[in-house]
């Protein structure tokens, strides 16, 4: 497993979410963490203002980027920012 810092996770989620909206749980897939993970990053984003949720129920919610955010997003490098599929014992590795 390749640990990574915050930075690199919440790249990872403003790239997903400059893509459109999205739920709490594609966003941890593809970030490689769990919900609460994924949740803590994106009250990180929320509070910096470049993110927003537009749904919330008790079974799903959902983000978009923001103005702000998307400036942000449009200055990450995609290149080496990995996405992290785990499928039935085995991890893959790709580049988004």
């Amino acid at each position: 497993m390749v640990k990574r810092k915050f930075v690199e996770i919440r790249n990872i989620l403003l790239l997903q979410l400059s893509k459109g909206k999205t739920t709490i749980n594609s966003l941890s897939s593809i970030a490689g963490v769990n919900w609460k993970t994924t949740e803590n990053h994106l009250t990180y984003l929320i509070g910096k203002g470049l993110a927003k949720e537009v749904f919330s129920s008790p079974y799903a919610r959902i983000f978009e980027i923001t103005d702000k955010g998307k400036e942000v997003a449009e200055q990450i490098n995609p290149k080496g920012i990995l996405k992290f599929i785990k499928k039935e014992g085995e991890t893959k590795i790709f580049l988004i």
